[in-house]
């Protein structure tokens, strides 16, 4: 499992990217143990809903577990996860009994690993193979496993690896993060993940220690940041700056929300970038007084 705040952006945006295609639970316990799925995914009857997500849809196409990580996922986290994965199953197979149903294999979830890179031998170790009809970087378990392990930096640069492309790290992050950029203003996807990159990147910012890779991350979101405030001012909707603020500086009584709606596109900016200094509420009141 990744570590927060990369772990947390992951399980949003897969969240986000899988919610019009059907139920996704984050955090899912699957035992008395409170063993955790990252993210879980049971897909609609209309497979065509998220179809656009190119590989992320076709992983996506019947039930699926999707376990992120942020750092080369370890032999023992590999297990660690199937073993989870088999819980899942018997959780799966008890509930359909308990509603007088019989479930057939095929219907099972299977596992998805995400880990932006692997060493051949680990892949090796496990049988993972890369099958046609999935392209590079998509290794497979022999099939009763019900297990793939997807290696992010292997992914070829196509729209219909983007998505996880985007939780990769370095310079592979940063080419899917521009390439979001470049989206249709009015892509769905591209507000979702935009919205989720300006959270990452007020969380980074609060860290008293970065990595130089998450400073870098940081550099490349400060535009994209503001931009999207600036959009969210052209479409009328201030709520992307109240709900950073919530994060930064938590609730935000009727009134506050009011003068914050209130502001004109400028000091909608300003506020955007002043919010990253704030330590608390009276912070965001002192600058309303000053800039109302």
């Amino acid at each position: 499992m990744t570590q927060f705040p990369h772990d947390q952006f992951a399980k949003n945006l897969l969240e986000a990217l899988l919610a019009t295609g059907g139920q996704v639970t984050t955090a899912l316990t699957i035992d008395s143990e409170v063993r955790e799925i990252d993210v879980y995914f049971n897909p609609s009857n209309d497979p065509t809903r998220i179809s656009d997500l190119g590989l992320l849809a076709q992983c996506a196409s019947q039930p699926a577990a999707f376990e992120p990580f942020r750092n080369p996922v370890s032999t023992a986290e590999i297990r660690s996860c199937m073993s989870k994965l088999y819980d899942l199953h018997r959780e799966t197979v008890r509930q359909a009994k308990k509603d007088g149903r019989k479930i057939a294999d095929t219907e099972l979830p299977i596992l998805w690993i995400l880990t932006p890179t692997l060493a051949a031998p680990t892949l090796t170790g496990f049988g993972a193979i890369n099958e046609e009809g999935w392209g590079n970087g998509v290794y497979l378990l022999p099939p009763l496993q019900k297990t793939g392990i997807i290696v992010i930096h292997q992914l070829p640069l196509i729209p219909e690896t983007l998505w996880f492309r985007l939780l990769g790290r370095g310079k592979v992050q940063q080419q899917a993060i521009s390439e979001v950029a470049a989206l249709p203003t009015d892509s769905p996807y591209r507000t979702d993940a935009l919205k989720l990159f300006g959270n990452l990147r007020i969380i980074l910012e609060a860290q008293q220690s970065k990595k130089t890779e998450e400073q870098e991350l940081i550099v490349q979101l400060s535009p994209l940041y503001l931009a999207e405030i600036q959009a969210a001012e052209e479409r009328g909707e201030k709520s992307i700056v109240i709900r950073l603020l919530k994060r930064r500086v938590g609730d935000l009584s009727v009134q506050v929300q009011d003068k914050i709606k209130s502001l004109p596109v400028e000091k909608l900016e300003n506020l955007g970038d002043a919010l990253l200094d704030f330590s608390g509420i009276e912070d965001l009141t002192n600058w309303l007084k000053i800039n109302s």
